[in-house]
């Protein structure tokens, strides 16, 4: 009877290492991709979301994440043109065709929730900004008044993920 009992308690380490590589894979995996070459790390359950505008005007929307329930509205500002679910998050990543400068003062590293960060958005907010090949990028994070602290987390950790990859790659 022994044998078989190592042979079980094998096997279930096996199906253990097994699901842990696939989801640690997985996770490697959600990367949202978006206009420009910029990226963000997506987490467990958050989506791409369309953005509030197709303009191609200057500085651009290239990306929207969000948790479920984030979607586009109509609103006059770029960066709040989405609906934030109470209990969620969204992730906006704008960029600019060179670089404007100022990317110094706003590092990704730095970005702390507060509120009147973003004129048209009335919850907590986070911005940072960056250089990547030339360009300048800003990554806008807005946060539900009910989210938690593991939401707040990942889309803190979802903004400061932004990478640039080249447009051919």
């Amino acid at each position: 009877m022994r044998p078989i009992r190592h042979l079980k308690a094998l096997a279930a380490a096996t199906a253990v290492v097994a699901l842990t590589a696939t989801a640690v894979a997985a996770a490697a995996d959600d990367i949202a991709r978006g206009v420009g070459g910029a990226q963000l790390a997506l987490p467990t359950g958050w989506s791409k979301v369309n953005p509030a505008s197709e303009t191609r005007s200057d500085p651009r929307t290239l990306l929207v994440i969000g948790t479920d329930g984030a979607k586009p509205i109509e609103s006059d500002c770029q960066v709040s043109s989405y609906r934030v679910p109470a209990d969620g998050a969204v992730v906006v990543v704008i960029g600019w065709r060179d670089s404007v400068g100022g990317s110094s003062y706003l590092p990704l590293s730095g970005m702390k929730l507060r509120r009147g960060t973003f004129d048209c958005f009335p919850g907590r907010g986070a911005v940072g900004r960056l250089t990547r090949r030339d360009r300048d990028f800003q990554v806008n994070v807005l946060v539900g008044d009910r989210a938690s602290d593991a939401t707040i987390d990942a889309a803190l950790d979802a903004a400061r993920s932004l990478a640039v990859v080249s447009r051919t790659a």
